[in-house]
């Protein structure tokens, strides 16, 4: 009787441990998948921010073709702050967020400028609204205070 209570915990031992490796095993892919979808996402917002963030420019072209040479180059929408004359070279978009999102003088969070802008608050308004503020700020219109303050340069 005990020899056979004994071997049935065994059994069941084993069968538990072969349990928890398979699921272990499951849990591991599960991970694995979480990770890369949340990777496709941070990509995939990011792609439609800049969609929304800059208008095409002739169709679907990214580039102007010079006359003189077959090499495309990048056009640029948003100019560096040290080739312009002022905020007046920038697109209307770009000229609103200075002016009424961050022209207050302060440094103002992403979402504030959608309140501002009266643009919405949804995550892809935000993440679009973030691209264009990362975009001033690497052509030097903006300034980033700290991660997710902007305010201006």
């Amino acid at each position: 009787m005990v020899a056979s209570l004994l071997e049935r915990i065994i059994a069941r031992r084993a069968y538990l441990a072969d349990q928890a490796e398979l699921l272990g095993k499951q849990l591991a892919e599960v991970q694995e998948e979480l990770t890369r979808t949340a990777a496709a996402e941070q990509v995939v917002a990011e792609l439609l921010a800049e969609e929304e963030a800059e208008p095409t420019l002739a169709g679907d072209a990214v580039g102007s073709v010079s006359a003189t040479a077959d090499t495309v180059e990048p056009v640029r929408v948003i100019p560096p702050r040290r080739e312009a004359a002022g905020p007046s070279d920038l697109p209307p978009e770009y000229r609103r967020v200075l002016e009424v999102g961050v022209g207050t003088g302060g440094a103002v969070r992403c979402k504030t400028v959608c309140e501002r802008l009266g643009v919405g608050t949804e995550p892809r308004k935000v993440e679009a609204m973030r691209a264009r503020l990362k975009r001033l700020v690497s052509r030097g219109w903006l300034r980033e205070v700290t991660p997710g303050l902007f305010a201006p340069a």
